[in-house]
């Protein structure tokens, strides 16, 4: 096999399949393959290499020459990244295959956690977070549009890690069903959107159009949070204020930025 001293490459812009470049390489300036993902550095701007022919060392080592077809990587400044959510919990809990029968309760990712009980002895720790939720809404968030449906946008979001048991006492999974106005059969767990697994040791209640979920280890409830829908009914909200009675229990409401005792959780459950 003839190789040659200089590879002549011609650069085409993928957008506008037009050539911008050409130059000369030594072989050991190129790799061998094209077949896997490449990126180049041009001018101190990144591409892609979209098509590359002929694809292989020993194919343009051959004819000496090579075409690339690139895709320029477009890079955004952090600065400029922007949020719906002020705050989301991490880390995430871990998933397993589900294999009961069933269906199951499907949220997004980021919504995991956004509502939740916690015991009251661990106050302390939620005000912290807290306080610094309320400096992204103060220092780092935006309203855009106006009228009737302006929407808040965020620059920096806050990762919470605690209270990492969020709670302390004893709460009953099966008291909670009594006390709530169950709508059809419990669901069979937890499933983030896009994953196949559940949520280990998870479970979901409908009593509609209000959705209590969490993780249990039996009939004890680690992890207990609710999800609304739009039109959230009046008849969930005595069973959730008796059960945070019941068990001393407060509500972090965390993309609100505040923690209510049972007499606020009606203003929750019902909005205006």
């Amino acid at each position: 096999m003839a190789h040659t001293e200089s590879v002549q490459v011609v650069f085409v812009d993928a957008e506008t399949e037009e050539e911008f470049a050409r130059t000369e390489l030594a072989p050991g300036q190129l790799p061998d393959s094209f077949a896997h993902e490449t990126r180049l550095d041009l001018g101190g701007e990144p591409w892609a290499v979209v098509r590359a022919e002929p694809p292989t060392a020993a194919q343009f080592l051959r004819s000496g020459s090579l075409v690339l077809t690139l895709r320029r990587v477009r890079t955004r400044d952090p600065q400029e990244m922007q949020y719906s959510l002020p705050t989301i919990f991490d880390p995430l809990p871990a998933t397993e295959e589900s294999t009961g029968p069933g269906e199951h309760f499907v949220i997004h990712e980021d919504d995991w956690r956004q509502a939740e009980m916690v015991s009251r002895q661990l106050a302390g720790q939620v005000e912290a977070e807290m306080r610094a939720i309320h400096e992204i809404f103060q220092q780092h968030s935006r309203v855009i549009g106006d009228g009737a449906s302006p929407v808040r946008v965020f620059d920096r979001i806050h990762l919470r890690r605690t209270p990492a048991a969020p709670i302390s006492a004893e709460v009953s999974r099966r008291r909670l069903s009594e006390l709530l106005p169950v709508a059809r059969w419990p669901y069979a767990g937890v499933r983030f959107r896009d994953a196949p697994g559940r949520v280990v040791d998870s479970f979901a209640i409908a009593s509609d159009p209000l959705t209590v979920y969490g993780q249990a280890h039996g009939d004890r409830i680690t992890v207990l949070c609710l999800a609304l829908s739009p039109d959230a009914a009046t008849a969930s909200a005595p069973g959730i204020e008796q059960a945070m009675r019941e068990f001393d229990l407060l509500l972090a409401d965390w993309c609100n930025g505040r923690l209510l005792d049972a007499s606020a959780v009606g203003a929750f459950v019902n909005p205006a």
